[in-house]
């Protein structure tokens, strides 16, 4: 199928939109990198201090009440097998 623009226009048609979508993408991966060159100290100390601090304030509370269910549960079985 023929293009309806001229074969010139068209390849510097489809030149310019490759050559904007690349500088596009080095423009992001570039701002990437340099932000995780600058902060990389910082985000990688606060991610572990969140994960750290949220899964030890998390855990003891959760199995803290399934220990107490279990419990509740026994108690009243033990009453009904005494029955």
């Amino acid at each position: 199928m023929e293009s309806s623009l001229p074969q010139q226009k068209h390849r510097a048609s489809t030149r310019r939109w490759l050559i904007t979508s690349f500088l596009i993408y080095g423009m992001m991966v570039f701002g990437l990198l340099g932000y995780f060159a600058i902060y990389s100290d910082d985000v990688i100390h606060e991610a572990a201090v969140d994960k750290t601090g949220a899964v030890a304030a998390a855990k003891p509370g959760r199995y803290e009440a399934v220990i107490a269910n279990w419990n509740r549960y026994r108690g009243k079985v033990a009453r009904a097998d005494a029955r």
